[in-house]
């Protein structure tokens, strides 16, 4: 089995492209399975021992993902029995976002001094595109193409995709490329990529700074309130499934949670035929 799964990582390296993030997660995430991988009843089993220890039914369905990847694998590549675990029920929480005057702080605030610049410029991109920390700092000169409004993203699995960019957002990061000469967008003084715990660091002080509070001030809140504003603004939810990078229309469903009946309201009276 040990032989099988460095098999496994090695094609998903070599053969799917994934990145070395993914590779940490597979590990990971198979390891909550070590040596309980045999069959099906075993598999349950370690279920039940880590909801014991007090892991989440998401944190569980995280590792099963990819404990059924990996059975997939196996019975395609090396004839072994098919078999796929149920995923545990998750309680279906509203994605927390920020409220529009919470946004507003975060575009008229005030940075001062090299770090809060970067962190602004990236918090502003990403309320506009939506995009994830990684891409942002993914993005190179050669990416973004000022004239045509779009960015040439790197998503997960090194699947590259186009995204659309604002006038708004075209002055920003015609700013921030104005400010230096290397090749990343997003750089330190020396033009190296900053680590993302950093900028997460940097991005809470400077909400700390506006006085936003009540809600967690991470650059994955910033995505998701792009894309509820998306949807609040009466966007088409296939053009955004494809604007996130999201492989499937069920993980872009779950912002419709988000909506309240106002919005709903609103959007039915343009569309009700009496109000034709």
């Amino acid at each position: 089995m040990p032989q099988l799964f460095e098999q496994y990582v090695q094609e998903r390296v070599y053969l799917k492209g994934v990145t070395p993030q993914t590779v940490i997660w597979i590990r990971q995430s198979l390891k909550r399975f070590d040596g309980a991988l045999d069959s099906k009843q075993t598999v349950l089993d370690r279920i039940i021992e880590l909801k014991n220890r007090g892991l989440s039914n998401v944190s569980v369905n995280t590792a099963l993902r990819c404990v059924n990847a990996y059975f997939s694998w196996l019975h395609t590549e090396h004839g072994q029995p098919a078999l796929r675990i149920p995923r545990l029920k998750e309680e279906q929480k509203i994605l927390a976002t920020f409220t529009p005057e919470q946004s507003r702080r975060i575009i008229n605030g005030k940075a001062v001094g090299r770090n809060e610049l970067r962190v602004k410029a990236l918090a502003l991109t990403a309320l506009d595109t939506g995009l994830r920390i990684q891409e942002l700092l993914n993005l190179l000169r050669s990416d973004v193409d000022l004239d045509n409004l779009t960015l040439r993203v790197n998503g997960k699995g090194n699947k590259q995709r186009l995204v659309p960019v604002s006038i708004e957002g075209r002055k920003v990061l015609y700013r921030q490329l104005s400010k230096h000469q290397f090749p990343r967008v997003f750089c330190t003084g020396r033009g190296t990529q900053p680590t993302k715990r950093s900028l997460h660091r940097d991005f809470k002080v400077w909400c700390g700074k506006l006085g936003i509070a009540g809600v967690r001030c991470s650059f994955h809140t910033l995505r998701h309130s792009f894309a509820v504003n998306y949807l609040r603004a009466g966007g088409n939810l296939y053009y955004l499934q494809r604007i996130l990078g999201h492989s499937s229309i069920m993980t872009t469903e779950k912002y419709l949670r988000s909506l309240g009946i106002a919005d709903l309201q609103k959007v039915h009276d343009g569309l009700s035929l009496l109000s034709r």
